[in-house]
């Protein structure tokens, strides 16, 4: 069984980040073609796919740093990194693309936007915690 009481913060949200990864990536990758449909004319079921896989291969650098009471500091730095652009690519991509996506399609990049914000805020808070107890 997971014991999660005995867990830092930040290993916590690396659990949480990863299962969540996995399963928009199930999703993305299971209902390419509909979902490319609701959120632009110009998406397409392969752009899903690409998508569901790079979170697939992000779900699983999550749940494995976070074994054995991780992450190290290394991959803390990846993932909060990797968080950041995330955020920048969204914004960029709302910018300038948004002429083109549905309503639908703008409601769930906000949705994106807003909880891979949630899991860096958590995530930032987690290391600045972890360095600190180190000091």
């Amino acid at each position: 069984m997971l014991t999660l009481s005995n867990r830092s913060l930040l290993n916590k949200t690396f659990l949480a980040d990863g299962a969540f990864s996995l399963l928009v990536a199930a999703i993305l990758i299971l209902g390419a073609a509909p979902l490319a449909a609701l959120i632009s004319p110009a998406a397409t079921p392969l752009m899903m796919k690409l998508l569901g896989v790079g979170l697939l291969a992000w779900g699983i650098f999550h749940l494995s740093a976070a074994r054995n009471g991780g992450p190290v500091s290394a991959a803390a730095r990846i993932s909060i990194g990797g968080d950041i652009l995330w955020q920048i690519a969204s914004i960029a991509l709302l910018v300038a693309a948004y002429g083109s996506l549905t309503a639908i399609g703008v409601g769930l990049m906000i949705v994106g936007l807003v909880g891979v914000g949630d899991f860096l805020f958590f995530k930032l808070k987690g290391f600045s915690r972890e360095r600190a107890a180190l000091a």
